[in-house]
């Protein structure tokens, strides 16, 4: 995908002047929503990009000239060298949110301390760094503790670390955007916590990477922190209620304080609850509630010096990315990367068949790949599944309270697909353009599956759907989930096909009945 083509232009008003053209810059986390929003406009503004990715199976989205993929753990310092070989300047945009609460902090320490080491060693001029606002204080969550040592541990080395620090980021497809939005979208009777009623700086995701790419073109800058804010500062329960107004909602916020559990206790509870309507995974909405006890506001306003441009006020950075939703504009999503424990699955074709228990259907479509290839490519979100909704609602539901995405996740574009996507509680592998599409499950089950739709041209005006699905079943527990399945898969998928023959004749029928009549003369441009 050419990068202009996603490219917001959030810096075409940036007061700074870009670096010399070439200049090689590392970004770091490069799936995910702030390096996908990032890279686009490093691009426009005449730099090399190396992004690297953790793993290969989170595949680049950008093609260009200009922009390298690398592979590489910042848990492992020889995969981290030549990614960081002939680097000047460095964003650092890795957190490790998705692992356990008794493993991130200690992940993200070891990471920050191998790619401080290794950038010493290849003489990078700067490194950039995005954490979070707040005071270093007891109250201070886990979440914010640990992107506080992350900043400590980059700022240790002789390298100047430019350390950003935000709130609430708000966009389309940011994690704290997504979290109130369908909190208020789903939810009249809010609960809510006093120790939540903390005041807030939100700020919107265009001026972050406003604010990324002018520190980048200030020169003589030395390791410091600068504080980044929208225009507005209130109180979450003030923020709930400007979605609710912006969304049209009319909600209801009630105390449960009352309830006899520790904070820490009820974030995890809470978390738990929103989870069932709510997309974010638990461990995140849980560490996003943990932060919420601290004030996140910016206490001095420095940047401005620098960089003096006036912010979004919080309603118009929450109008705005209702309207690109509306647009299909929505190029990055929090839900990209895939869930921890799914980063390191390799892809379909490197596995051995012989691991494999397969379940295959097709049927022969009047119609060519490029009618039928866009009707596939439909399924999941708001959209639905085609047919048999109420059991794909119910696995969905399942797997939600087992602690899985479920079908909340929804599509990142309701109209289009890419590699890389997440559709519900499945994620794009293989997109081939009017040949196949395969998923991958992200569903909690006793083994691995996936959905494959293959198309076969037998004529110009005649296809074969084949439906396989793969699954890979754990010792015992796996066969016999597989053959409890078995049943619903032989009435889900034949009806799948059945649906999506019915759906490519109806767009073909209309098509042909929109065409004039023969005897019927057309004006020509």
């Amino acid at each position: 995908m050419d990068p202009e083509k996603v490219n917001y232009h959030y810096c075409d008003d940036l007061p700074t002047t870009p670096l010399p053209e070439g200049t090689k810059i590392l970004v770091t986390g490069a799936n995910g929503y702030v390096g996908h929003r990032l890279i686009p406009e490093l691009i426009f503004r005449g730099y090399f990009v190396r992004c690297m990715f953790r793993r290969k199976s989170m595949p680049a989205l950008l093609v260009h000239e200009r922009i390298e993929v690398v592979y590489a753990d910042c848990q492992n310092k020889d995969e981290l060298r030549p990614a960081l070989e002939d680097i000047e300047y460095a964003y650092y945009l890795i957190h490790s949110m998705r692992s356990k609460n008794d493993e991130f902090a200690e992940k993200d320490k070891l990471a920050a301390q191998n790619f401080i080491d290794v950038a010493e060693e290849g003489k990078v001029k700067r490194i950039i760094y995005i954490g979070g606002l707040g005071d270093n204080n007891e109250k201070l969550s886990e979440h914010l503790q640990s992107r506080m040592e992350v900043e400590s541990i980059l700022s240790s080395g002789t390298i100047p670390v430019i350390r950003l620090r935000a709130a609430l980021i708000l966009g389309t497809g940011s994690a704290s955007y997504e979290l109130v939005k369908s909190l208020v979208s789903y939810n009249r009777w809010i609960p809510f916590l006093p120790e939540f009623d903390s005041k807030c700086q939100p700020i919107a995701v265009r001026d972050v990477i406003k604010y990324l790419v002018g520190v980048l073109e200030t020169a003589n800058l030395t390791t410091r922190v600068y504080q980044i804010g929208g225009k507005d500062v209130f109180t979450y329960k003030e923020l709930i209620k400007r979605f609710a107004k912006i969304l049209n909602k009319n909600v209801r916020l009630f105390d449960v304080s009352w309830v006899p559990l520790p904070t820490k206790w009820m974030c995890r509870l809470y978390a738990y609850w929103l989870h069932l309507f709510n997309s974010v995974p638990v461990n995140i909405t849980a560490m996003l509630l943990n932060s919420l006890k601290s004030d996140v506001v910016c206490t001095e306003n420095n940047i401005q010096k620098l960089l003096p441009f006036e912010p979004l006020d919080c309603n118009t950075a929450v109008e705005w990315a209702l309207k690109k939703e509306q647009q299909s504009r929505v190029f990055s999503h929090w839900s990209d990367v895939p869930p921890e424990k799914m980063t390191d699955l390799m892809p379909l074709c490197e596995y051995e068949s012989t691991d494999f228990v397969m379940d295959k259907h097709s049927i022969e479509i009047d119609a060519g790949p490029e009618a039928i290839f866009p009707v596939i490519c439909r399924i999941g979100g708001k959209h639905g599944w085609v047919h048999g909704n109420t059991l794909w609602q119910i696995r969905g539901a399942v797997d939600r309270l087992l602690g899985g995405p479920g079908l909340n996740r929804g599509r990142r574009d309701e109209n289009q697909l890419r590699e890389g996507d997440s559709i519900d509680f499945w994620r794009v592998e293989k997109l081939e353009m009017n040949e196949q599409l395969l998923l991958r499950a992200e569903m909690l089950s006793p083994g691995l599956s996936w959905l494959q739709l293959f198309l076969e041209p037998i004529s110009p005006d005649k296809t074969r759907l084949v439906l396989t699905a793969h699954f890979i079943p754990q010792p015992f527990w796996g066969h016999l989930y597989w053959n409890i399945m078995a049943k619903f898969h032989d009435y889900i998928f034949t009806g799948m096909l059945s649906s999506f023959q019915q759906d490519v004749m109806n767009k073909k029928g209309m098509t042909q009945s929109s065409k004039p009549s023969p005897e019927v003369p057309t004006l020509q441009p």
